[in-house]
């Protein structure tokens, strides 16, 4: 798992994963009625040879989740098939019967170790997220003190522009000030022209009474009326100078709002969002989580050797110049979550030309059991036709994906000089076949398609594989 899934498994409760886990393997079994009782057995013994691998590598997960899978094939659900009770059957009962006990006892050591290592893991998550938060936290307050002094720096470079504004605005105050008493004073200096004194003639009223003239005082007299009485200095009143234009308004007021430098209060927080956990419940998580991991290991590679498909053909030669299909099983081990293919048995057989049916299992069984080898699918020929899988390949290797995911169909055309490596679609092709009831070659629906070419295989130049013929 990356680093971040580690963290989504480690934070959720030891007994939820535990509990996710069991339930994810209980589900994942079922049965079908037409399958051969047979076969789950067989499927049986494969499941607890898986289980031991995964043991022995120390992936305890996987060993856990195929005992759990082993135990529910057996207890809940293979009684329900019709032939469980068959007396040909009796003796894989009691084989599994002896060994339902031990399975049991390993699932539950098994689970024992692992709840500890969860509570491990969680205590170590809980461990990690305090320090994640306590991170997060001081993050948060370094953050909080850069915008805060940022916010001081803007508002004092807004202070002292709107100053150097405001000084500049009242150096220019000054010099028109200045300029407007200079003209007041140049004004004061200039001498007042008056106008010319207004000729006033004085007249008097007509004496009823006669009088001599008296002529040596006529000149005099006449002289005294023509006199006129000195004005006085004109006087200027009333002049009013230019005013001086008053400082705008705004800007008095832009001194009294400069205030104190601001200040963040940090008595207050801003509020954490808070995760509502309520919506995705522990089980749930857990469950999502080992349910992407089982989806991951669905996808298992099998690792095939290069050379394979051509050792097989060498030792069908004669069975495919008589126009006969020769069909094998391939074996292989499990290993680091792979399979490798290492055997191709040829158990004993009956062919035709477009059919082949196995004979004598138990022999074949027999040998893989000595190898602990794990069956992962068959190889068949087409002596005359092309590489597909027929109606009646299609319910063959129904039962071996059944049994096994990864389990794949190679199919031999050396007519065509063509292989193909085949798997049913899943979960379209995989469950349409399973619920065909009908036998024999019969038509199926191709859209969607029911098979396709397998994208978990791996070719291998390196490696060889034996051809165990035992017809």
């Amino acid at each position: 798992m990356e680093k971040s899934e580690l963290s989504k498994a480690w934070s959720i409760d030891p007994r939820e994963r535990i509990k996710a886990l069991s339930e994810l393997a209980s589900g994942s079994v079922s049965i079908s009625n037409g399958i051969p009782i047979k076969r789950y057995y067989r499927s049986g013994v494969e499941l607890e040879r898986m289980a031991k691998v995964y043991e022995d590598e120390n992936n305890m997960e996987k060993a856990f989740f195929l005992y759990i899978k082993y135990t529910t094939l057996f207890v809940e659900c293979l009684p329900k098939h019709p032939d469980y009770k068959s007396p040909q059957t009796s003796n894989e009962r009691k084989v599994v019967r002896s060994k339902l006990k031990t399975i049991f006892d390993r699932a539950e050591f098994i689970k024992n170790n692992l709840t500890i290592t969860y509570a491990g893991q969680h205590k170590k998550w809980i461990m990690e997220e305090q320090i994640r938060k306590a991170e997060a936290e001081q993050k948060r307050l370094e953050e909080e003190a850069r915008i805060e002094a940022e916010a001081v720096a803007a508002k004092r470079a807004e202070m002292e522009r709107r100053e150097t504004e405001l000084a500049l605005e009242l150096e220019q105050i000054e010099k028109q000030l200045e300029e407007t008493r200079t003209i007041a004073v140049k004004a004061s200096e200039k001498p007042v022209v008056l106008p010319p004194p207004i000729q006033r003639q004085a007249t008097y009223p007509s004496l009823p009474v006669e009088t001599p003239p008296i002529q040596s005082n006529t000149s005099i007299f006449n002289e005294a009326f023509n006199m006129t009485s000195p004005s006085a200095p004109p006087v200027v009143s009333n002049m009013s100078l230019p005013s001086a234009p008053s400082a705008p308004s705004a800007h008095i007021q832009i001194i009294s709002d400069t205030g104190p430098l601001p200040t963040v209060d940090r008595s207050t927080k801003p509020a954490v969002p808070q995760i509502d956990r309520s919506t995705k419940p522990a089980a749930l998580a857990a469950s999502d989580m080992f349910a992407e991991m089982m989806t991951q290991d669905s996808q298992r590679a099998v690792i095939v050797p290069t050379s394979l498909p051509d050792k097989f053909l060498s030792v069908c030669l004669d069975n495919t110049q008589k126009n006969i299909e020769t069909c094998g099983i391939l074996a292989a081990k499990l290993t680091a979550n792979n399979f490798t293919i290492t055997h191709v048995i040829l158990p004993k057989q009956r062919g035709t030309p477009d059919s082949c049916q196995t004979l004598a299992e138990e022999e074949l069984f027999e040998y893989q059991d000595k190898l602990d080898l794990i069956t992962v699918g068959w190889i068949h020929t087409h002596p005359t036709q092309s590489a597909f899988l027929s109606s009646v390949d299609l319910h063959t290797h129904c039962s071996y994906q059944l049994m096994l995911r990864e389990a794949i169909a190679i199919v031999c055309a050396p007519k065509h000089n063509s292989t193909g490596i085949f798997a049913l679609t899943d979960p379209h092709g995989l469950d349409s076949v399973s619920r065909c009831t009908k036998s024999g070659f019969h038509p199926h629906p191709t859209i969607p398609p029911l098979f396709e070419d397998c994208k978990h295989v791996k070719m291998d130049n390196n490696l060889t594989a034996q051809v165990i013929d035992l017809r």
